[in-house]
This record gives structure tokens, C-alpha cells and sequence, in this order.
């Protein structure tokens, strides 16, 4: 599982892995993690990842809501270090990877009435971006209501080093739609993370606006082995 969490007023923001690791930021500082260890189940998960993280996830939606989705919106409550955290989390349960050459990974959490996950991967020999299947899942209003997105795009600008600078989504409901969901991302920081057998896995934090809104949240890239 991955849990991507955000506490904007504090400015703490965490991205954590199963079996791979937990990377960290709080204000300007990254910090690395062991990988968390999960207790619990649908209705409420205790997340540790040694000294350095404690939380308490509690959902968001109506029990059951995210059950079939592979992602889930919860409140994040607990601490980063001496650092209190109370904000949000997406937990997102890992899919097969076998296959692939590459998997991005996008959670966006604005507040507890809207949050987005999107998930593109790539099998091995596709030619480009334009060969990716692209799922994304909007979470607004109260209670949180879940939407598939029926034609999600995005864009992203890299720098020298190969990082991630700026992101920008344009999210289409449905054919009907007469204007798509824009979202924009500004780097803030990154890390890396080594998954099973060495795979880089590329964290960037994210902050991310739409309209009036800003948020935070991060942008994961995986590439296969």
C-alpha cells in the first residue's frame, strides 16, 4: 500500500510504501523512513514507520465506499517525529507491476471535501506517454462522493536533473462535459526511495491548485526492473 498524507498548516507532508520505505518532509526538511508497518483494516488504520511516523487513519467516506477502488480518502492524525500531524491521506492499494516499464502516481488532497488519485502505467516496449492507461478518481463534496474520470490528462515538465517541476491535469468527467477539471502542481521537494530488487521509486512533493484552491500531495514515479 502507499500512503500519500498532507497537513498544509503545518506543512508536513509524507509519502509511505510498504515493503519499499517512507520519505518525508516537514517544512523545508526531507527525512527517509523504515517502511511503514499497517494495523487495521477498512475502518480505521494505525500506520508506523519507526520513530519517525505515527498516524491514525480514519476514513473519509462511508464504509465500504472504497472497497472496489484501490484508493481511499482518510483523515491523517498522529505525529511526524516531535511534529503533530492533522490533516489528510490517500491509501492507495499497490497493483501488480510485472510488465510494466513505468508507473506514476498522483495524489492530491486540497481538504476533506475534495481530494484526487491518478494512476498511469506504461507496459514494457509502449512507444510513450500516449501508450499509458490512465485511471483517475475524484473525491468531492460532503460526505465524499467518488467519480471516475472517463478522460484524464497529464501533462508533465521535467528539469535537467530529470525531476518533475510542474504537472498539470485537465480532468473530463464524462463526453458530455463541456469544460474539463484543471489542476496545476508546482515542485516543492524530492527524494528517492528503493523499491524490491533496487527499483527507483522518484517522490516528489507537490503543491497543487485549482481555482481558489491549494493543496498539497506528491507525484511518485516507479520504474520497472
Amino acid at each position: 500500500m502507499t500512503i500519500s498524507f498532507a497537513d498544509a498548516d503545518r506543512r508536513i507532508q509524507g509519502v509511505a510504501i510498504t515493503g519499499v520505505g517512507t520519505l518525508l518532509k516537514v517544512g523545508d526538511e526531507l527525512s527517509a523512513a523504515p517502511p511503514p508497518q499497517m494495523e487495521g483494516g477498512n475502518e480505521v488504520w494505525a500506520v508506523a514507520a519507526g520513530d519517525a511516523l505515527a498516524l491514525t487513519l480514519t476514513p473519509l467516506e462511508a464504509t465500504g465506499a472504497a472497497a472496489d477502488a484501490g484508493v481511499a480518502a482518510h483523515r491523517a492524525a498522529g505525529s511526524a517525529g516531535a511534529h503533530r500531524v492533522d490533516g489528510l491521506a490517500l491509501v492507495r492499494r499497490e497493483r501488480e507491476a510485472g510488465g510494466l516499464a513505468l508507473e506514476r502516481s498522483l495524489a492530491i488532497l486540497f481538504d476533506a471535501q475534495l481530494a484526487l488519485a491518478l494512476h498511469a502505467s506504461r507496459p514494457r516496449g509502449a512507444g510513450g506517454h500516449g501508450e499509458e492507461q490512465i485511471d483517475a478518481i475524484l473525491l468531492r463534496g460532503e460526505p465524499l462522493d467518488r467519480v471516475a474520470i472517463e478522460k484524464p490528462r497529464l501533462s508533465s515538465t521535467y528539469g535537467a536533473d530529470g525531476r518533475i517541476t510542474h504537472a498539470g491535469l485537465e480532468l473530463w468527467e464524462s463526453e458530455e462535459s463541456e469544460l474539463p477539471l484543471r489542476i496545476g502542481g508546482e515542485a516543492l521537494a524530492a527524494g528517492d526511495l528503493a523499491g524490491p530488487g533496487g527499483v527507483p521509486v522518484a517522490v516528489t512533493f507537490v503543491a497543487w491548485h485549482h481555482d481558489s484552491r491549494h493543496g498539497l500531495g506528491s507525484y511518485t514515479i516507479t520504474r520497472g526492473g
